[in-house]
């Protein structure tokens, strides 16, 4: 076994908790005999943080040739860490005794939970500069940067209508990004980038 993959086994691991937190409280929600009031960018984060953990353990395999140290490992662990405690937030834990009102628990859990994400994100698209010695900008972060800023603004606002758009826009990013990097053969993206 080499290095990359016990370093991926135990990140493996916590990116199927957090799977499986979020698939456990989709259970919860379906299974209830409660009223629930729904909230559409709450549903929208639960498919955002649901998708997020097997890209960004997948993107994992492109650090294979890393010289690994143990700072380099606890900086690669912190992206699942903190996707996994958002994971434990995006969907409420109980719902038991009363209406549950989805609006209501996506603003309590918001700051929190994006803050985590955002750290988990920032992490991720910066793992390349941190492990592998990429330039720390080029024009391929523009993008990057465009979601995490608009991470923050929801961890920040409370106004609806930006939560609609930013959970639209941010899922939409996670698409293309599946789009181009894992179904887009590799050639095909440098005939793009040239």
């Amino acid at each position: 076994m080499s290095l990359i993959e016990f370093i991926l086994i135990i990140t493996s691991v916590v990116y199927a908790l957090a799977i499986a937190q979020i698939l456990s409280g989709i259970s919860r929600l379906v299974q209830t005999e409660e009223s629930i009031r729904w909230f559409f960018p709450h549903i929208v984060w639960i498919v955002i943080l649901f998708i997020s953990a097997p890209l960004t353990w997948w993107a994992g395999w492109e650090f294979r040739a890393v010289e690994w140290t143990f700072l380099k490992y606890l900086y690669t662990f912190s992206t699942p860490t903190f996707l996994f405690f958002s994971a434990t937030l995006v969907v409420p834990q109980s719902t038991e005794g009363h209406e549950l009102d989805l609006e209501k628990y996506f603003f309590n859990v918001r700051r929190p939970m994006l803050w985590s994400f955002f750290i988990a994100m920032l992490t991720q698209m910066y793992g390349g500069t941190v492990l592998a010695g990429e330039e720390i900008w080029s024009v391929y972060r523009i993008d990057d940067v465009a979601v995490l800023l608009g991470i923050l603004a929801g961890a920040l606002t409370t106004n609806k209508r930006l939560h609609a758009a930013l959970s639209i826009w941010i899922m939409t990013y996670f698409v293309i990004v599946i789009g181009t990097q894992l179904w887009v053969p590799p050639e095909s993206l440098s005939v793009l980038r040239n």
